[in-house]
């Protein structure tokens, strides 16, 4: 005769056998519609991301020219009823800060000859190494810019979860600029805010990336029509949208909707390679990388109290040079005399010494001399750099991102170099 189970027993065995469910479907892996519509269609299912700002709650809302938000306060995120309270002051957010050098590729080396100083040519490449500083926290994230960039030194950017685009601090402005989605890649550019139109963004996994920073990343391929994006993401624990906001920049860049789920959250971009469909490519490379929990609110409001919003326009100088006249002095050990001639070195007007650059394009140019973005010069206008030893130089015009440039030349200083019309017969 069997002996009969406990009653615990048989009440455990029916509760077991009440809350077992039927065997889960497999999920279809159809291709996304926007992988269809876009030139070369990928067949991978979409990497799952979030595009909200990590609640439930409604989506982000996009930034407008003219739209005035109130004070910001960023504040830490709830957290869990049982977790540990460190005791931190309540002003402190917890996030990360990176560091991050921007290249849009390299430029032509100089000529080959005694007088070349490679050494102060080398130092200047590192001076106006396009770099970025960022401090993000859960929710909020805040964008500083140097070198190299064809904005002032020390320009910030600051975005927030809830909403999407960016604010603009001009350097030494008590106001602040709206950057609506789409404008960035213009700012970065032009120093202008025009908004590119978005197109349709599909993300697929590409597997493993490589270890960076002492992190295992996961390779995620971004296509639009206007390029190609492939990032390198690793878990950063804690750190909530503020790896999402970066992502959002990157996108930004290539004309892809905010919302684009590339990144989720606790992800953070390490690397980027952005190539675009003309010609050219942006990188964008962490170079340290530091958890934080002491990160100022105030140093991430967006917009801070102190600032109203900007009415005007962006001030864009006619040209600016980012090394001083005793640096570009530096290219050459000592001048050297070359025979005027030739179609190129007989554009008028030469000037007396050095340099004179004249962009004939539509659009703002950076001038690269001997391999070295050395000044930026507005459509339609004309600088000198007056400093440049007599001798030859590799001239190329480009655009800051490097989606399109102009054939280097072998010019003659003194002498004048032009991009687009002014390139002369």
């Amino acid at each position: 005769m069997r002996k009969a189970r406990p009653p615990i027993q048989a009440a455990a065995l029916a509760l077991l056998v009440a809350c077992k469910g039927p065997s889960p479907e497999p999920v279809g892996a159809a291709p996304s519609p926007q992988a269809r519509s876009e030139p070369a269609p990928l067949a991978s299912p979409p990497t799952v991301g979030r595009a909200t700002s990590g609640d439930s709650g409604p989506s982000p809302e996009a930034l407008s020219a003219g739209q005035e938000l109130p004070p910001d306060t960023p504040r830490e995120a709830p957290r869990d009823p049982g977790a540990r309270d460190p005791g931190r002051d309540p002003k402190d957010l917890t996030g990360f800060a990176m560091q991050v050098v921007l290249r849009a590729g390299e430029g032509p080396g100089p000529p080959r000859a005694p007088e070349v100083n490679l050494a102060a040519i080398e130092a200047a490449k590192h001076k106006l190494e396009a770099r970025m500083a960022i401090e993000a926290s859960q929710t909020r994230a805040r964008f500083v810019l140097t070198g190299g960039l064809v904005v002032p030194q020390g320009t910030e950017l600051r975005a927030r979860a809830d909403r999407y685009g960016h604010l603009l601090l001009w350097p030494g402005e008590p106001t602040y600029h709206v950057v609506e989605p789409g404008a960035l890649r213009a700012l970065l550019g032009e120093r202008r805010l025009d908004v590119a139109p978005f197109t349709p963004a599909s993300v697929v996994r590409a597997g493993d990336g490589a270890h960076r920073l002492n992190m295992h990343t996961r390779r995620v391929d971004v296509s639009t029509r206007g390029g190609r994006a492939t990032l390198e993401l690793a878990t950063l624990h804690d750190s909530g949208e503020g790896g999402t906001l970066v992502c959002r920049l990157l996108l930004d860049l290539m004309n892809a909707p905010p919302s684009t789920p590339a990144c989720a959250t606790d992800e953070v971009p390490l690397h980027a390679e952005l190539r675009w469909s003309t010609q050219g490519a942006l990188v964008f490379d962490v170079t340290s990388l530091v958890p934080r929990a002491d990160l100022q609110a105030q140093d991430l409001a967006a917009p801070p109290p102190s600032l109203q919003l900007a009415t005007s326009r962006l001030p864009t100088p006619p040209s600016e040079t980012g090394l001083s006249r005793s640096e570009l002095a530096a290219f050459r050990t000592a001048p050297v005399d070359v025979p005027l001639g030739g179609a190129h070195d007989a554009r008028p007007p030469p000037p007396e010494a050095g340099l004179a650059v004249v962009n004939g394009t539509e659009e703002l140019r950076v001038v690269w001399i001997d391999g070295v973005p050395v000044a930026w010069v507005a459509p339609g206008e004309r600088s000198v750099l007056p400093s440049l030893a007599r001798g030859r130089y590799l001239v190329q015009w480009r655009t800051f991102l490097g989606d399109s440039w102009e054939p280097p030349e072998l010019t003659a200083v003194p002498g004048t170099s032009g991009a687009g019309d002014a390139r002369g017969p």
